[in-house]
């Protein structure tokens, strides 16, 4: 399995999985990093930075697996 590389916020990691990246999303949250909360299987809500509001984004587990450039 290929690893994604350039990744925002990845600091330069590759990751194996869009779980293994979006766990590391999570863990940088706490340093004011946006990440993506599964609100229910295979759907996702962004969390933003300290202070941000508006109209939720909500994501599908396949929308982000497109957007971050995993394979199925």
């Amino acid at each position: 399995m290929s690893q994604n590389k350039d990744l925002p916020f990845a600091q330069g990691q590759a990751f194996d999985s869009l779980e293994s990246y979006l766990a590391f999303l999570e863990r940088r949250g706490a340093m004011d990093v946006p990440w993506y909360r599964e609100i229910a299987p295979d759907q996702y809500e962004l969390v933003s930075g300290r202070g941000r509001r508006g109209a939720a984004q909500r994501y599908t587990r396949a929308e982000l697996m497109r957007r971050f450039g995993f394979a199925d």
